[in-house]
């Protein structure tokens, strides 16, 4: 019973496996491990590695224009049509290395496990005898190993893995004709690099963040496209994301460079959770800096502020400190802002500006000081409905009734109760609860 269900697990991996040639070796040596014909198994498994590596390359230099996987396909097509037929098997002992060492397919580990499994074949192929004068005679154990091994490392997985996964992806992004949607993208990566193995994606994600933080090139609009990329398969492998390894994700965005901050706010809006998580304290200090400074782009900083509390609160507090030409400068800067960004995303953000902005109207001295300031309010009023809750009205009716007793004041007064009348009439209709509201009878 063992064995048939060891047996079972193996024929399920070659569901995994895409090309039929390579799955039909695949399972010659599982039915030969199944009849006990142990080295017959991990030579054939060894041929299925042999043939997916020569397919791989093939694709590479074929669709991808790899140049080193070009050079490997030329020096193997060269010794297999070489008259002497000795030489016809030599590309066979050397597929490997060149897949490690030139074409970057594979990291040391994965290589070391196929070398493994090489090294077995050879032993398998050949009368090797040990110490004792025995041949090699491979255990149960350690063949079945070498069919998952080769099967999960190499046969299941995309044609393109590893340096040659970031070189594909970096041609086609930072190509001519790349969309600049996320409809396009996604579109775009489907059938290409997508759907893949969780490896894989590992390896998108985070080719992706480095290109967007810190590598070269320094394109804003190549950027984009990077972080349009991140985005589609976020959306698709959350949990790929969650699962890599929360030190290099860390390492990765704390030597995020100064002129990307703007991408790493986005980042934040993107994936919340992970990435604002992996930021430490000493970045997030220079990113207060970036924020303020940057204040006169709000579309630049947006995003700090709807993710951040800490920075948000920093934001507002340097906000009270500006002078009133650049108070109003910033306001309008807000009201340019689409309404799917920091206005519905950051209702505390907005109110607490406005609650501020009318305070400072309220301590007006004066006719002409109050002109001055009515300039911080009179932007806001056409969107009133779109981020004051029915609670801060009663603040509003307070404010109003301090004007009230300022005749140089009525002007404002009336200007702002144009739109304050439709918007709690709007508001008292859509919660059908007129008691629930503490403002001054504008009527």
């Amino acid at each position: 019973m063992k064995r048939y269900s060891q047996l079972a697990d193996l024929e399920s991996l070659l569901l995994d496996i895409d090309d039929e040639n390579i799955r039909a070796y695949a399972a010659e040596a599982i039915v030969s491990y199944s009849g006990g014909a142990y080295r017959s198994a991990i030579v054939s498994i060894w041929i299925a590695v042999v043939y997916d590596l020569y397919q791989k390359f093939r694709y590479l230099a074929e669709t991808f224009g790899d140049p080193a996987a070009k050079i490997c396909l030329k020096e193997i097509d060269k010794i297999r049509t070489h008259k002497d037929k000795k030489q016809v098997a030599i590309w066979e002992r050397t597929i490997l290395s060149q897949a490690f060492n030139d074409v970057k397919m594979l990291t040391s580990t994965e290589y070391n496990h196929l070398d493994r499994i090489q090294e077995d074949r050879h032993r398998c192929a050949h009368p090797v005898l040990d110490t004792e004068g025995f041949l090699f005679q491979p255990t149960p154990e350690l063949v079945r190993t070498h069919i998952r091994t080769a099967i999960e490392v190499l046969l299941s997985q995309p044609p393109v893995i590893g340096k040659a996964l970031s070189n594909a992806l970096e041609r086609d992004v930072e190509g001519k004709y790349f969309p600049d949607n996320l409809e396009g993208v996604r579109n775009f990566l489907i059938g290409r690099h997508l759907p893949a193995s969780e490896k894989y994606i590992t390896n998108l994600f985070i080719f992706c963040l480095k290109k967007i933080l810190l590598d070269e090139p320094d394109d804003k609009n190549i950027i984009k496209r990077y972080m349009l990329v991140f985005e589609c398969i976020l959306e698709e492998h959350q949990e790929f994301f969650k699962a890599i390894d929360r030190k290099k994700i860390v390492e990765i965005i704390d030597k995020t460079k100064e002129d990307r901050y703007i991408f790493l706010s986005e980042l934040f809006f993107i994936e919340q959770e992970i990435i604002f998580d992996a930021t430490s304290g000493f970045l997030m200090e220079k990113l207060k800096s970036f924020a303020t400074e940057n204040h006169q782009k709000l579309d630049s900083v947006q995003y700090l502020i709807m993710t951040s509390t800490e920075i948000s609160e920093y934001f507002i507090d340097f906000y009270s400190n500006m002078k009133l030409r650049e108070k109003i400068n910033f306001i309008h800067e807000v009201i340019k802002l689409p309404t799917i960004t920091i206005l519905n995303n950051d209702h505390d953000f907005i109110t607490t500006i406005f609650k501020i902005n009318l305070n400072i109207l309220c301590d007006s001295s004066g006719l002409d000081d109050a002109e001055k300031n009515s300039q911080l309010i009179y932007p806001f009023l056409p969107i009133l409905g779109e981020f004051l809750m029915l609670e801060e009205y009663s603040f509003i009716g307070e404010k109003l009734t301090q004007l009230e007793n300022k005749n140089y004041m009525n002007n404002v007064i009336n200007r702002i109760l144009e739109y304050v009348d439709p918007v709690i009439h709007g508001l008292m209709i859509s919660n059908k609860n007129r008691d629930t509201f503490n403002i001054i009878d504008t009527e």
